[in-house]
């Protein structure tokens, strides 16, 4: 393969103009009463970008410009070749032009994208440009990952010019909260993230494109008054613009105009958003999904620190009750429910039927003894990782339950790493929404509070998904996963599931195991995939009415969320690579990344040789005959895939020695 090294510039004239806003919700630039439109070009000052290693950057505001600068890690593509990134001590970071080096050959004409992660499918001139849906957070610039730059020509240098434009939102208010999240949303046909395509003159939006993209805050939240970068197509939003922002306390406020906006190619609107105000809240229409650990119900006996007073079931059922009434939910994923516990909610909330297993005899957890006792039933102490459905809403197609075991057909068997000797369950289920007529395949589940048998049960639930969801239907998998996300055990679930908590357009991000209001762990998750969007994800942390006053109704909060079925599913990436053409033992290797994402890819990692490498085509010395190379990549979406190839080592130059190998080894 032919190296070359090409020379990328971006010159671009400072344009200023002024555009008013005068229907409800006038987007201002400070003082001005008008939107400040101000061309960008590519440039942060320096010590900004190496400061924070950040890519391409927005800088502070220069006369009538925002300047950009050229960043660590930026890479381009040409004809749909990826470049090498910038490296952080590159003469070029924090300078208007760059050098970039290109593996491949290399024809006019040249069309040329940046970024070039976000490049997939070229072919003769065009090309799929993928906007991510979910924009990174910056308290000082825009995602550079959505800062979509386009040219072609016959002759170099090469030129890139921006087809999108970017938005600085400011978003004033006292509340005792802080920001969460904002999203953007196009009121018209307009659509501002997912795939596009392009003749490298322009963007227009393909199928899966959406018409709302997210930020979210650092989990702590970000003080109100702060800005919020984002990145959107160059295009007329006939239909006008929404912003919903969202406070760590789970309220929110909606803010936007209904007037058709223009927003012009490397342009930058400076907005400010009305006083932030929480909004009454609501509950959108569509499939309404429940987790729940409900506390066992013989918590009351237990020799030590029983479950007494307001933490007793007996005094707190009413209470459960009254928020499942509230909510109405279609579908809730129990755990921990006992006989008592699901005897009692189909009493109270009617027009709900169950699934559910106890997890040591495996009998329907209702199920009474017969012949006198001759024919045992459910022990009231069985625990169980109980399905309700409501029938009106949902039909019950098949279903099952697995131990968490070596044996999982097995009733009653449990991991050896359990160290209590209690086995723990997950059920599962295809249903069928109504509504929609469209058919899922639901997981609740409950994993061992024993962490050396955690990376077993996930692995099992995964197995179990892919087993008995044959039919690839759309997937909900609801639980108390007794681990935090960011638990390595995780990995296998939040790699391939989307986290109804990250991905819903409102959501919170509050703790749901709380011990009757003494200690704060998120725990409690839903995940889905393939059921479109994801419109509301809550965790209801009220004390609810037992008819005398407001009490716990478990040491768990119970998180919801809301779907639709109305949009696609979010395609998985594809982890390939190339493997170096003559390798030689003990000389340096470059191996090149072919993988593919249409939301582009976040991260590598490879494992060369017993090294892990982190760049996207790294440069490694292998010293052994065989080597097995792994790239793991995860794309923007949060998916990850995995490819493993052999790279088999037998020659070596001549003259050149390498002790344990023999001349034949070294040569032909």
């Amino acid at each position: 393969m032919k190296k070359l090294y090409i020379l990328l510039t971006v010159t671009l004239a400072v344009i200023s103009c002024g555009k008013q806003l005068r229907e409800t919700g006038t987007a201002t630039a400070a003082g001005t009463g008008e939107v400040h439109l101000l061309e960008a070009m590519i440039v942060p000052p320096p010590e900004t970008a190496a400061a924070d290693g950040s890519k391409t950057y927005l800088g502070e505001k220069v006369g009538t410009s925002y300047p950009n600068y050229w960043g660590a890690g930026d890479a381009v593509s040409v004809n749909g070749i990826a470049s090498e990134g910038l490296a952080s001590n590159s003469e070029y970071v924090g300078t208007d032009k760059a050098t970039f080096s290109l593996q491949g050959e290399l024809n006019a004409p040249y069309y040329y994208a940046y970024p070039a992660s976000a490049v997939s499918g070229y072919s003769s001139g065009s090309t799929t440009i993928t906007l991510p849906k979910v924009q990174a957070w910056s308290a000082t610039s825009y995602d550079p990952a959505a800062f979509i730059m386009l040219g072609s020509g016959n002759s170099l240098p090469l030129s890139l010019t921006p087809c999108v434009s970017v938005i600085i939102l400011t978003i004033p208010g006292n509340h005792s909260a802080k920001i969460a999240s904002v999203m953007f949303e196009s009121l018209g046909n307009q659509k501002v993230s997912g795939p596009f395509t392009t003749d490298f003159s322009g963007l227009t939006a393909a199928s899966g494109a959406s018409s709302r993209v997210n930020l979210f805050a650092p989990a702590e939240g970000v003080n109100f008054g702060a800005s919020v970068f984002i990145v959107i197509p160059a295009q007329t939003y006939s239909g006008g613009m929404r912003f919903t922002i969202r406070a760590t306390d789970g309220t929110q406020m909606t803010y936007g105009t209904s007037s058709s906006f223009t927003a012009q190619a490397g342009k930058v609107y400076t907005l400010t958003t009305k006083t932030y105000a929480p909004e009454a809240e609501s509950i959108p229409a569509g499939m309404m999904i429940m987790s729940s650990n409900v506390r066992f119900a013989t918590a009351r006996d237990k020799s030590s620190n029983p479950d007494s007073g307001d933490r007793d079931w007996t005094n707190r059922k009413a209470a459960w009750c009254a928020m499942l009434n509230n909510y109405r939910p279609a579908v809730v994923g129990l755990q921990e429910a006992q006989k008592e516990q699901v005897k009692d909610i189909k009493a109270s909330c009617s027009g709900y039927n169950h699934y559910g297993l106890g997890r040591k005899n495996g009998n329907d957890i209702l199920e009474d003894g017969a012949l006198g006792g001759l024919i045992g039933g459910t022990k009231d102490s069985e625990e169980s990782s109980t399905i309700l459905y409501r029938t009106d809403l949902i039909t019950l197609n098949s279903s099952g339950t697995i131990w968490h075991s070596n044996s999982p057909n097995s009733k009653g068997t449990y991991f050896p790493e359990m160290e209590d000797g209690v086995p723990q369950t997950s059920t599962w289920a295809i249903l069928t929404y109504k509504p929609a007529n469209q058919q899922f395949f639901l997981l609740n589940t409950h994993p061992s509070v024993y962490g050396a048998a955690r990376s077993k049960e996930i692995a099992l639930i995964r197995n179990t998904i892919t087993s008995k969801n044959t039919g690839n239907l759309p997937v909900i998998l609801t639980g108390d996963w007794n681990m935090t996300e960011d638990d390595t055990n995780m990995g296998p679930i939040v790699n391939n599931y989307h986290s109804a908590r990250k991905y819903a357009w409102r959501t919170d991000y509050f703790e749901t195991y709380h011990w009757w209001g003494t200690q704060a762990r998120i725990i409690d998750h839903i995940y889905y995939n393939g059921v479109g969007n994801c419109l509301l994800f809550q965790t209801d942390r009220r004390k609810w009415s037992n008819s005398n006053h407001d009490v716990f109704i478990s040491d768990h909060y119970p998180v919801l969320a809301v779907f639709d079925f109305a949009t696609e599913e979010i395609p998985s990436p594809v982890a390939d690579f190339d493997l170096p053409e003559h390798p030689v033992i003990g000389s340096t290797l470059t191996f090149t990344d072919c993988s593919y994402s249409a939301a582009g890819i976040a991260s590598w990692s490879w494992m060369i040789d017993g090294t892990i490498y982190t760049s996207q085509n790294p440069q490694a010395v292998v010293n052994n005959k065989k080597v097995d190379i792994t790239l793991t990549v995860v794309d923007r979406n949060g998916q990850r895939a995995k490819v493993t190839k052999t790279l088999n080592v037998s020659k070596m130059s001549e003259g050149a020695t390498h002790e344990g190998y023999t001349n034949t080894d070294l040569f032909d």
